[in-house]
């Protein structure tokens, strides 16, 4: 056993003995920096043997892994989500039309977006959206029109072809996505075919493609494919934790990559061309 697979044994050993662990608690038991655990930890998330929850991480319960909740994916990378929001909130202009998904990071995005609004820092901007977990907090800031379809309450959100049907009324300057899985060759994946179906029709109908995903997301495949990253039409937004080797995959697809960090007096981001790559703080 090397030294990476001790290590990783010795933090499911502390997981096993408390049931939830804080980066920093694990740095000072095991002598390592925390952006070190951080790796450690979204690999032992990848290989299903932990979830991460905002500072840290925690055993996985029966029924963890067998179906998406909106609850238990809000709880999970919280700081790595919201400056990720923030990040691509950035990239919004006056009179986009845009297009925002049901997931977590997403709502992060449209959240910074109400802020951006407030500031009067954009005009003329409006919102399309399957989620319900805005609630009215985005539709006090600029027009939003909320798709029809079922109701999901495990996803917070509307699918099927009800919502399809409305889609195709749109076409978005820029559509703001999350995955549950980015495979290593581009390949974009979720956990089920309703929203598979709605992303694809979005891709379609969009100029620009804005993907979401925390660096726990890359270098995995979730079960149904939706489209590939590749092409200047598409930007990753990702955390500064993302795998550099997958990150370098990546751009051989042409498409442009943000790294979120947080605040460290950084310049604000900006639109980066196909084979960029940028460390973006606030």
């Amino acid at each position: 056993m090397g030294k990476f697979e001790r290590t990783q044994e010795k933090i499911l050993k502390l997981l096993r003995s408390h049931g939830q662990l804080q980066v920093v608690s694990v740095a000072a038991a095991l002598g390592m920096s925390d952006a070190t655990v951080r790796r450690h930890l979204t690999f032992l998330e990848q290989q299903g043997h932990l979830l991460r929850v905002h500072g840290g991480c925690r055993l996985p319960v029966s029924g963890d892994a067998a179906t998406y909740l909106f609850q238990r994916e809000a709880a999970s990378q919280v700081c790595e989500k919201r400056v990720i929001g923030e990040t691509a909130a950035k990239l919004f202009a006056d009179r986009d039309r845009l297009f925002f998904d049901s997931g977590t990071t997403v709502l992060e995005c449209g959240h910074s977006l109400c802020t951006r609004l407030e500031a009067a820092e954009l005009n003329d901007v409006h919102v399309v959206t399957n989620s319900l977990a805005f609630g009215a907090s985005l539709a006090q800031h600029c027009p939003v029109v909320l798709t029809g379809g079922n109701i999901r309450s495990s996803r917070m959100d509307l699918a099927g072809m009800v919502t399809l049907q409305h889609l195709e009324r749109y076409h978005f300057t820029k559509a703001v996505l999350g995955a549950d899985g980015i495979a290593e060759d581009g390949t974009l994946t979720t956990t089920d075919e309703e929203t598979s179906l709605l992303a694809a029709a979005v891709v379609a109908r969009s100029q620009k493609v804005l993907i979401l995903a925390d660096s726990s997301k890359l270098g995995r495949r979730s079960f149904v494919p939706y489209a590939s990253l590749k092409g200047e039409s598409f930007t990753l937004v990702t955390d500064s934790d993302a795998d550099p080797a997958i990150l370098a995959k990546l751009q051989k697809l042409g498409i442009g990559i943000l790294l979120a960090q947080p605040p460290k007096n950084a310049p604000a981001p900006s639109f980066l061309p196909p084979k960029n790559l940028a460390f973006i703080g606030h």
